[in-house]
């Protein structure tokens, strides 16, 4: 019986998961070498940006056929900027193998991505590559991942000392006696099997022999249920343990099709479970979507039950709109290979859908099922964009629109008080990514101006306000009258439009135009010109006028309303709050935390990570401007640190009422 998986790669910035997926992609005989990061001939990283900055940037796909077993690779980036494509790739995989380095153990982009495999519930693996590096300390290792990790971890394979790809020595059925040096770590792995049932669990108090075959429907059962971790330890670059983990995953990891039904919403909002089956309906998600200067957009699709037929039709349910898929493709890199359909578990490419991105769920189009898929974070590093040559704002427009459409977690804006457009994105590797692209990929250079922190303005309390347009100039006039009420929403979610209208005080057709003229008001903002956030607009009567009630009349009576009443709702600012990741050597702690504090940042933990501390704080965005450098002159260049966004907090008052002051006399200034 044929059977599919799908597994993630993830962990920390080059700690080698495109190698491990080149090494599977090798000893499955679908490459005839292996290629290399400094050699920029991998099959996974073959975007000019990757190449030359020798890291992944963009979630790749690739497979491997293995007898009548299809394991399709889902290479994800480590850099925390891109964690939207580490979103993507979790939310894509069935299983993950969280790759860690033994040259510098669990680090704080380990934990982050950690957080992402643990909250989507799946089995996992984990593979420690670059055991052979000189000076590791497997036993010291060991013990930071199990304190990490916690106790449900086994060792399935532990490198032999032979330098060759066959260097490892394979523990499950192993006998201690047979290998002394390592019967703390076979007892271990027994012991962490056997807590997998009862039964096996009586057996093994009593001192029976247990053989692979009879642990092995327990151990498929408990990885499937999450209940246990195998480690496999190894060398991608060597290839040791690679085959090791890919027999391990065909033996004994769930399959698309044995995981638990999915469980969704159906158009009339009833949860209902869809087994992951071919013969049940279509669903599936958009795993990636990117642009090629040459061959135009092109989407991964990730089914997961039902077949999708090339020439086919389905439903994005996320925007409720059809598309056509014409051929499909199976990915390999950068090759692309023809297939009729796709099954339960497969992954492939689509060309030219026209609404389609990245995380947006589909189905059949006559059967609308939505799946609970994880929203994309929110940038909060902004720079003004502009283009280098004039005359090409036009084309600088279409590339952001396309960078915009491709990567999910850049947003392009307007500043309406000072004309300049804004790009934001999840840090500034992030950013120079983005820029590097309108280049290479689309044909026009940008400047980048000073960076721009994403306030947002949000209310405190509730309010009633009333918004009247009306004017008369001869002939037809415009009339438009409403009443709303403005009432908070908790942090983060957005906006909430309510239609409370009875009685006809304003006809049908005007109310989707009074919300329109709020939304519109709700981008400029109000005290300082930032977006609006976490409000929600009751609308509960209004009046008209049959002759000269229009559709724009009553946006501008919501508009009026909306800033009417933000004004007496007691308004606030919000700032963006980044979660910061400090590694110093240890006598360097007082004066980096001392750093923070001085920073309105909040320590929250210190661990040990190897020889080195790691400060765990939160920092205002607005006060990390210029911390490299900082950190820099005070470890003489020995610390490091990861920063990635958390959430928005209220600006403290002295600090708000500066920053309106200078967006109103940049208002000015742009005004004379």
């Amino acid at each position: 019986m044929s059977n599919t998986y799908n597994v993630g790669l993830f962990g920390n910035n080059h700690v080698g998961k495109t190698v491990l997926a080149e090494a599977m992609l090798y000893k499955a005989g679908m490459i005839d070498r292996m290629g290399e990061i400094a050699q920029g001939n991998t099959v996974l990283d073959y975007d000019a940006d990757e190449i030359s900055r020798q890291m992944s940037l963009n979630l790749g796909f690739g497979y491997v056929k293995k007898g009548e077993n299809t394991l399709f690779i889902l290479d994800a980036p480590g850099y925390m900027d891109f964690i939207g494509e580490q979103l993507c790739g979790v939310e894509s995989s069935d299983i993950a193998v969280l790759t860690i380095g033994a040259d510098e153990g669990i680090t704080p982009s380990t934990e982050k991505q950690w957080e992402l495999i643990s909250k989507k519930g799946m089995p996992v693996a984990l593979f420690i590559n670059k055991m052979d590096t000189e000076g590791v300390d497997f036993k010291e290792l060991w013990k930071e991942i199990e304190a990490f990790m916690g106790k449900n971890i086994f060792l399935v394979t532990f490198p032999s000392g032979k330098d060759d790809a066959s260097g490892v020595v394979n523990l499950i059925g192993a006998r201690a006696e047979e290998n002394p040096e390592l019967g703390e770590y076979i007892q271990a792995s027994m012991d962490a099997i056997a807590e997998l049932d009862d039964s096996l669990m009586e057996k093994y108090l009593e001192g029976a022999e247990i053989s692979v075959e009879e642990m092995a429907p327990y151990m498929k059962n408990g990885l499937k249920e999450g209940k246990a971790i195998p480690v496999f330890a190894g060398s991608a670059l060597k290839q040791q343990g690679v085959e090791e983990l890919m027999d391990f995953i065909f033996k004994y990891m769930p399959s698309s099709g044995e995981l638990p039904s999915l469980k969704a919403t159906d158009s009339k909002g009833e949860q209902r479970e869809i087994e992951r089956k071919a013969d049940q309906p279509l669903t599936g998600i958009v795993a990636k979507t990117l642009f090629d200067p040459f061959a135009g957009k092109l989407s991964y699709l990730r089914i997961f039950s039902g077949r999708l037929k090339a020439n086919s039709q389905f439903l994005n349910v996320t925007k409720n709109q059809k598309e056509r898929a014409g051929q499909l493709l199976r990915i390999q890199g950068k090759k692309q290979e023809s297939v009729e359909e796709a099954l339960p578990g497969d992954i492939v490419g689509v060309a030219k859908l026209s609404e389609s991105q990245a995380l947006d769920v589909f189905s059949e189009p006559g059967a609308p099922i939505a799946l609970d898929i994880s929203k994309m974070p929110e940038g909060a590093v902004s720079y003004s964009i502009r283009p280098k040559v004039k005359g090409t704002e036009d084309k600088l427009g279409n590339a952001l629109g396309k960078i915009v459409e491709e990567d999910k977690t850049i947003n392009v804006f307007r500043d309406e008080e000072t004309g300049e457009t804004i790009l934001s994105g999840m840090g500034d590797t992030h950013i120079d990514i983005a820029i590097n692209k309108f280049k290479t990929k689309f044909g026009v250079e940008v400047e980048k101006g000073i960076p721009k922190i994403a306030y947002k303005e949000t209310i405190t309390s509730s309010a009633d306000a009333e918004g009247k347009f009306k004017r008369q100039s001869g002939g037809k006039g415009q009339y438009g009258h409403c009443f709303i009420k403005l009432e908070t929403l908790e942090r983060g979610a957005g906006f909430e439009f309510v239609d409370e209208v009875v009685g006809g005080s304003i006809p049908r057709q005007f109310i989707p135009s009074v919300e329109k003229g709020i939304r519109e008001a709700l981008k400029k903002g109000v005290i300082a010109g930032f977006p609006i956030v976490d409000i929600r607009v009751r609308l509960y009567d209004g009046t008209y006028h049959t002759v000269d009630s229009s559709d724009i009349a009553f946006q501008v009576a919501g508009a009026l309303a909306l800033q009417k009443g933000f004004q007496q709702a007691d308004p606030i600012l919000l700032e963006p709050i980044v979660n910061v990741d400090i590694s110093i050597p240890q006598e360097l702690i007082g004066d980096v935390i001392g750093t923070v504090n001085s920073k309105r940042g909040k320590v929250l933990d210190m661990s040990v990570s190897g020889k080195r501390q790691v400060i765990k704080a939160q920092v205002p965005l607005a006060e990390m401007a210029n911390y490299t450098s900082e950190l820099r002159s005070i470890t003489s260049g020995t610390g490091t640190y990861t920063m990635v966004f958390s959430h928005y907090e209220v600006v403290p008052a002295h600090i708000a009422q500066k920053i309106i002051e200078e967006r109103k006399k940049e208002k000015e200034a742009k005004e004379n």
